[in-house]
């Protein structure tokens, strides 16, 4: 059974799409804590919301990467 994956759009910070796989994109409650974390350290600045979300996702996935 091949991996399921799904595009990214392409982050504001300039960075290329890609794909991550569908078991970190649809636990998006995982996400959204990693992100609300970023947010936090960054001292909860207004705008650009995407920065973390991606951030996050990219946490993931390297953690993933790491435990696979």
């Amino acid at each position: 059974m091949a991996k399921q994956t799904r595009r990214l759009h392409k982050p504001t910070n300039g960075g290329e799409s890609q794909d991550i796989p569908a078991a970190i994109s649809s636990d998006r409650g995982n996400i959204a804590r990693v992100a609300y974390q970023h947010w936090l350290e960054r001292g909860c600045p207004i705008g650009s919301p995407e920065d973390d979300w991606f951030r996050a996702e990219q946490d993931l996935i390297s953690e993933q990467t790491r435990t696979a």
